[in-house]
């Protein structure tokens, strides 16, 4: 049984003097478990004033998938900021916080102050748009390494340092005013004091008569009647489904008639938009009601219920209804905003002077590219991230080429620097001729916000995959690919791999899809086992990679990114893989496994730790950098069922001349595949090229600026590129390297502005 991430990191945070406290499953609230079931937990916030027994933590720890917080208070605080626009400022403004944390979006801040001045505050705009929130006393946050409900993966540390080991009076203290100074930033955007709601602990539970009156009641109830997915899932109450537009659970507040265990119990508590009813008592409740039964809250407490329910359906109880004109504060929210656009565009442009490698992007790359990351300790420099090895005075890339011009010789030419790939150089590679080019040109037909270099990388994978073990470049090199796409948020990531895995579906293909992600090494192992020859489609990437690329993360996750460097240089041999004591290695022939993954640069670049290049996982990605502003709003030309052309050409490559990868099977000897021809002029050029990068490498030992064998392995994971494609064109008579030239002179620059 695999333990709880509360029995994980509980214990050592009570150890190191917090006040841990289980969570939900599937949830950010705090929990109680009893009778094989979860409920909120009551009361949760004394230890926001008393720490738990060592008995307590003890006893949480046996608790099933248990989540593990901690309670602000007591001299802990968070800083849990959320509007990426802000972060930059507020960063500069507040001192450098040792110990971080990520969820899905945003960072969290950990200091020490006091928390008899520094109350829990959240900082909204007047439109209830989430700015900050101020975690002290009577507030929690939650830990890794439990699970995100939003996202489905771990939360994880920002920072080298974590509460596991680094007690409070190691963290940086925060000023008594520091609330304050939070709301100057935030004024810039959009935040008004005056409409501000400074959040106070339960033991100063103000009268709710002095400022509800019944008419809000009754309101707040017809809004939580005719909106219940907004909040009856999160009260986690036993047995609870959905039927339709109608819910069901058990009543968690009184006990069986028959006697019955909770696991037992029927549920006879139902929500409907027309009332609230426990058909086993036939009373009937209000919302207000059930959520004071659910969290076990007296009359007293009436309060705390109105506000969480509030919450939860967007109400925001600070504002006062205002029946101004609210043009003036409009245009100085413009005027604000565009300062700071101008500002930030100053400073990039600075930034990119200074380091012409980098390109402006996300916050936390414009953060790398000015040097300033104390926060990530494990993170490569700049220059690393940007290129993996610039190196000053050593054969660098192939400028562009004129019409008709002669190409310079890359392996005597060092007077250039490395130079970046444009965004206008990958889209030149957007337009292949085959198979590739036809799966691209349906991706892009298909959807209202097209972009051809993120359908590059799917297309690419799922033709490899399809060729894979039966097909090799003139070289031996198989067709096996790992390709991830970073793009901003809301470029329309989705699209690429939805109609993929449609397309596999539709050509009875799918079994060459592999899962979404990997627990563990066996598990991934296991996988190509039963099918040797898989790509797997994976969505927040930067989730997955940080998780095995965690110093602290168990053996079971580590060994996944040794696993897939092994397989990745095996494909054309034999993957022997560990044995362990439980089970012993069973060899795979041949292993075919591709990855295609999306993600955002914010997330990606600082998961990828300094190992992950110095070890060569990095430079086995095929990295395609999105910039730029996506598409949107153009009429589908295409419709999201794929042609019946394409369908026929994706089985043409695994019948081709009847040896295809139909009877895959991992036991099987190593295979002897068709080796694709050599392009006119391909293999002058790949000469060209492999002792450019040899050149370049041995440079590289020289001057101590990296390993040797990286410039390597990124000419042979282009080449890679190339014979995938190349496949595919062989069905209209394509040869190997056709391909246009400019993907083996992008193995010579990174893929993308952070490479």
């Amino acid at each position: 049984m695999i333990d709880s991430p509360f029995t994980q990191a509980g214990p050592g945070l009570y150890e190191n003097g917090y006040s841990p406290i289980p969570i939900m499953p599937n949830s950010k609230l705090p929990g109680t478990y009893s009778d094989e079931s979860w409920k909120a937990a009551k009361g949760w916030n004394d230890y926001c004033t008393t720490r738990p027994s060592q008995l307590q933590i003890n006893y949480w720890s046996k608790w099933p998938n248990a989540g593990v917080g901690v309670a602000c208070g007591l001299g802990l605080i968070c800083i849990d900021i959320d509007f990426e626009p802000a972060m930059e400022a507020l960063l500069a403004m507040l001192p450098h916080s040792n110990v971080q944390k990520k969820g899905r979006k945003g960072i969290s801040l950990f200091y020490r102050g006091n928390t008899d001045s520094i109350r829990s505050r959240n900082f909204r705009t007047p439109e209830r748009v989430g700015l900050v929130d101020l975690l002290a006393e009577g507030k929690q946050t939650v830990l890794p390494p439990s699970i995100h409900p939003g996202t489905g993966e771990p939360y994880y540390w920002w920072t080298d340092d974590t509460l596991l080991d680094v007690s409070l009076d190691q963290l940086t203290e925060l000023p008594d005013d520091i609330a304050e100074r939070i709301g100057e930033v935030l004024k810039a955007y959009g935040y008004n004091p005056e409409a501000d709601r400074r959040y106070e602990p339960p033991s100063e539970v103000p009268d709710v008569s002095q400022y509800h009156s019944t008419d809000f009641f009754r309101k707040l109830n017809e809004d939580a009647l005719s909106n219940l997915h907004a909040w009856v899932g999160k009260l986690a109450l036993p047995k609870g489904r959905w039927l339709g537009a109608k819910y069901r659970a058990v009543a968690p507040w009184r006990s069986s008639g028959s006697g019955r265990t909770m696991a037992k119990r029927h549920p006879n508590l139902s929500f409907d938009p027309s009332g609230i009813q426990d058909f086993g008592t036939m009373e009937t409740f209000t919302p207000i009601n059930v959520v004071m039964k659910t969290m076990e809250l007296g009359e007293a407490q009436r309060d705390a219920a109105v506000q969480w329910l509030g919450e939860q359906l967007g109400y925001n109880f600070g504002v006062e209804i205002d029946l101004r004109s609210r043009r003036k504060e409009a245009a100085q929210m413009a005027e604000a905003a565009n300062r700071d656009a101008a500002r930030i565009a100053e400073r990039e442009k600075a930034i990119l002077e200074a380091a012409p490698s980098m390109e402006p992007g996300s916050w936390v790359e414009r953060q790398m590219a000015a040097g300033n990351t104390p926060w990530v300790k494990t993170n490569p420099q700049p220059y690393e991230v940007a290129a993996l090895a610039t190196i000053n005075g050593v054969p660098a890339t192939v400028p562009a080429e004129p019409a008709g011009g002669a190409a310079e010789d890359p392996s005597t030419d060092a007077d250039h620097n490395e130079i970046t790939p444009t965004m206008a150089e990958l889209e030149a590679l957007c337009d292949p001729p085959g198979l590739v080019g036809d799966i691209m040109d349906w991706i892009a037909a298909s959807t209202s916000s097209p972009s051809r270099p993120l359908a590059l990388g799917p297309a690419l994978g799922f033709v490899g995959t399809l060729a894979g073990r039966h097909h090799a470049g003139p070289t031996n090199l198989r067709t096996n690919l790992y390709i991830v796409a970073l793009a901003p948020a809301g470029y329309g990531k989705d699209h690429p791999r939805k109609a993929l895995s449609r397309l596999a579906v539709e050509s009875g293909l799918d079994r060459y899809l592999g899962p979404e992600g990997f627990l563990s090494d066996s598990a991934l192992r296991k996988t190509i086992e039963h099918n040797p020859s898989q790509l797997s489609l994976m969505d927040e990437f930067g989730a997955f990679i940080a998780k095995i690329m965690d110093r602290r993360a168990g053996t079971h996750q580590s060994s996944i990114r040794q696993m897939l460097m092994q397989m990745f240089t095996s494909a054309d041999s034999l993957y022997k893989g560990t044995a362990s004591a439980a089970e012993s290695a069973v060899p795979i022939y041949n292993p075919n496994f591709s990855v295609y993954g999306t993600s955002t640069p914010h997330d990606f670049w600082p998961s990828m730790s300094g190992k992950g290049i110095s070890d060569g996982f990095l430079p086995r990605w095929l990295v395609l950098t999105i910039t730029g502003d996506p598409a949107d709003g153009i009429e589908p030309k295409a419709s999201l069922e794929p042609p019946t052309k394409l369908i026929e050409d994706c089985r043409a490559i695994i019948t081709h001349n009847g040896a295809g990868n139909l009877p895959d099977s991992a036991s099987r000897p190593i295979l002897r595949p068709r080796v694709a021809d050599w392009g006119v002029g391909a293999k002058e050029r790949w000469m060209e090229l492999r002792l450019a990068f040899k050149r370049r490498g041995e440079a590289c030992s020289h001057h101590g600026s990296g390993p040797a064998r990286r410039p390597y392995r990124r000419h042979r994971r282009r080449s890679r590129a190339a014979g995938a494609h190349a496949r595919s064109g062989r069905l209209g008579g394509q040869a190997h390297g056709a391909f246009d030239p400019a993907l083996h002179r992008r193995g010579q620059r990174p893929a993308g502005p952070q490479r």
